[in-house]
């Protein structure tokens, strides 16, 4: 059972002894007299029509003053943290005078300095009320405050909300939505979709919030950025495991080859002189393997870059130590050139160069933090450093026609950005504040639990309505299904079935969460309703023999594999399976038959003469049986199960011989006699006593 009002009213009071508020602890008697009174005209029998409006108004009350107390106890307990530094630096501030201040906008120097109280103030105020939603909403709408003012004020915004929920912050985030400003209303969504996910529990107690989602919800654009922002937000998660792969993986490769690479820095003419003198080509030929491999690594990387994943978070975190990022509000900034930080930004964009550069920061997936500590670099390295980065960029535009460099060197063209660009730029910058920011463990981090916690729509009550576009819902769930979150997968993949007309598609994959989830039986059902859909899908047939297989259903399996055999009569790996059935179901003539089958087509094929081998031994056929054995371990097991312990032996002690690890001989003997403990041709005692004599000298 949740937590009742009355109990959360109890929590307040013992936590109000310790702040010493009389303010709250006045308004938290006011409350507990209200709901003491409303329990005792319950208890005597009087019916109140308004009782269930007025407990929900008792509960947003008591929400509110719980976030204020939490509030407050954060700045008594840590006065030296960040936020309660930042919370002093702006207690007194005026934020009529403030938004007047941004509207005048004439200071460059100044409006940054504003910018940055603003969010402080944003980020560290309490509970607002009334008059300062309308104060927030009055810059959002104002046409004289400039963009990069509102987009801080979001992102302080989200973060408040993060840390302490109010409902005024909230409905800001859901007004902010619908201004006509890609930028800050992808910021607002992402906010909203972070605070939601974390306070799913409380935004009940918010009529007012709940009514305006629901509204929300029946809007096609609100659905589709959200599903969009719940993909980004969960690709964003896997950021580590992407940081990890470049690094230990693709990057090796890249430095170690790569053509392209070489050419740019002058190796591929070092190769060139060397061939001049008579050297063999083949001692260049481990050099072409690792440029293809380091062609391959880039492909690789370009295709992660284009599925949404974070491939530039380990670059740039080494270039996150710039005094600029020491202000917690900058790590929040839309991107600009023209920032007082990047002082030489706007002459070295003037150069003969620049136009190169304009380039990569309009047309690159960098996030905006990310192209701050770019330029601060560019601005570090002065003329000459900014003439080789643009040099190189020149180089890798050298092979394009004139329309693709035209299209990339068009900044207007590379500014009309989708909605979607600004949502996964906004959700790079947070999730680089909340994984390289000095100060970063003082604020709530979204992130950390989002592989147990997904974003999706059915983990959100809130958004839980965003399921009922089918379409969407059911793009997700493969997404979900390709980066292997089977059991939510699963469950969407049921939700969409419910209000859709059933399709073999459909079974198969939910069959397929279920198979790698484990859950045999319910596989085997899914993959068979796919089968009476759409029959002779090789894709089901082969999933279907697998899970068969793991239920000990060799029938059903056998019956699959005759069928994929059927379809294609030359395939080796269906000749096993359904050996494997065969022999399962002691068949052995038939699996024997199969297998003879299989070898024609692949006489040297390991897997199949040693399969062919354990059939022939079980069906008695002993020395045709040696005669398919290639290796000492199997020939050894073979003798054993003949009886012949003096061949077993010397067969065995040329297997250990070979190996000299006795843990990896053991596991060998033991795969090698395996098959015929199946089928009670062989007993453990056996193994147990040539194993010792070959591996003990008594």
């Amino acid at each position: 059972m949740k937590k009742t009002l009355a109990e959360y009213i109890n929590n307040l009071k013992n936590q109000l002894y310790t702040i010493e508020n009389w303010e709250l602890s006045e308004a938290v008697e006011q409350i507990a007299e209200t709901y003491k009174a409303m329990l005792q005209y319950l208890t005597k029998g009087v019916e109140d029509p308004n009782a269930e409006k007025m407990q929900g108004q008792l509960w947003t009350q008591t929400l509110s003053l719980q976030q204020r107390v939490l509030r407050l106890k954060r700045l008594k307990d840590s006065p030296s943290s960040k936020y309660s530094t930042m919370q002093r630096e702006v207690q007194n501030l005026d934020i009529n005078s403030l938004l007047t201040r941004l509207e005048l906008n004439d200071d460059a120097e100044r409006e940054e300095e504003d910018i940055v109280k603003l969010f402080k103030w944003t980020l560290t105020s309490d509970q607002w009320k009334t008059a300062d939603y309308e104060v927030m909403m009055q810059l959002l709408t104002s046409s004289d405050v400039s963009d990069k003012a509102k987009a801080v004020m979001i992102a302080a915004t989200g973060l408040a909300t993060l840390d302490f929920l109010d409902e005024k912050k909230l409905m800001l985030l859901l007004d902010a939505y619908l201004i006509d400003n890609k930028e800050i209303s992808m910021r607002a969504l992402v906010c909203l979709i972070l605070a939601l996910r974390k306070e799913q529990d409380k935004i009940n107690m918010y009529p007012e919030i709940v009514s305006r989602l629901e509204i929300f919800s029946g809007d096609e654009g609100f659905v589709q950025d959200s599903y969009n922002i719940l993909i980004q937000l969960q690709m964003s998660s896997l950021t580590d495991k992407v940081a990890s792969k470049i690094r230990e993986d693709i990057m090796p490769s890249i430095v170690k080859g790569s053509t392209t690479l070489k050419k740019q820095m002058g190796m591929l003419e070092i190769n060139e002189k060397m061939t001049e003198n008579g050297e063999n080509p083949e001692w260049l030929k481990a050099n072409a393997e690792d440029d293809s491999k380091a062609e391959e690594k880039m492909r690789e990387m370009t295709d992660m870059q284009l599925n949404g994943e974070d491939v530039y978070m380990a670059t740039f975190a080494m270039l996150k130590g710039y005094r600029f990022f020491n202000e917690t509000a900058h790590w929040f900034y839309p991107f600009t050139t023209d920032d007082p930080a990047l002082t030489n930004m706007k002459e070295l964009m003037d150069s003969e160069n620049g136009r190169f550069i304009r380039a990569l920061l309009n047309n690159s997936p960098f996030c905006n933090s990310d192209k701050y500590s770019l330029c601060l670099l560019t601005n570090s390295l002065g003329m000459g450093g900014f003439g080789s980065i643009a040099q190189q960029m020149e180089a890798q535009m050298a092979d394009m026609d004139e329309e693709e460099k035209s299209a990339i060197l068009d900044e207007k063209t590379n500014r009309q950005h989708k909605r979607s660009y600004y949502s996964r730029s906004f959700i790079f910058d947070l999730y680089r504040f909340h994984y390289i920011y000095g100060y970063r463990n003082e604020f709530y981090n979204p992130f950390l639990d989002a592989q147990q916690n997904l974003f999706s729509p059915l983990q959100i009550a809130s958004l839980r309505n965003l399921s009922d576009n089918s379409s969407l819902l059911l793009d997700h769930a493969e997404f979900l299904m390709r980066k292997e979150y089977y059991a939510m997968a699963l469950q969407e993949f049921i939700v969409y079935s419910k209000t859709n007309e059933a399709t073999a598609e459909q079974y198969q994959k939910i069959g397929f969460c279920q198979q790698k989830l484990e859950n045999w039986e319910a596989a085997k059902q899914n993959y068979i309703m796919a089968d009476s859909i759409k029959p002779s899908s090789k894709w089901t047939l082969s999933h279907l023999g697998k899970v068969c297989k793991m239920l000990a259903d060799y029938k059903t399996a056998m019956d699959c594999y005759s069928q994929l055999c059927d379809m294609d009569e030359e395939n080796i790996h269906y000749l096993l399976r359904l050996a494997e059935a065969q022999a399962k179901q002691k068949l052995l003539k038939e699996a024997i038959s199969t297998l003879y089958k299989a070898n024609y087509l692949s006489p040297n094929s390991d897997k199949v003469r040693r399969q062919l081998a354990i059939c022939l031994m079980q069906n008695k056929e002993e020395e045709k049986a040696l005669t398919f054995m290639d290796a000492a371990i199997d020939k050894g097991v073979a003798y054993m199960v003949m009886g012949k312990n003096a061949e077993a032996y010397n067969n065995l002690k040329i297997a250990f011989s070979e190996t000299k690890d006795k843990k990896v001989f053991a596991q060998q003997l033991e795969q090698a006699a395996q098959p015929y403990y199946d089928v009670a041709m062989l007993k453990t005692l056996e193994t147990e006593l040539l194993y010792d004599s070959v591996i003990t000298e008594l």
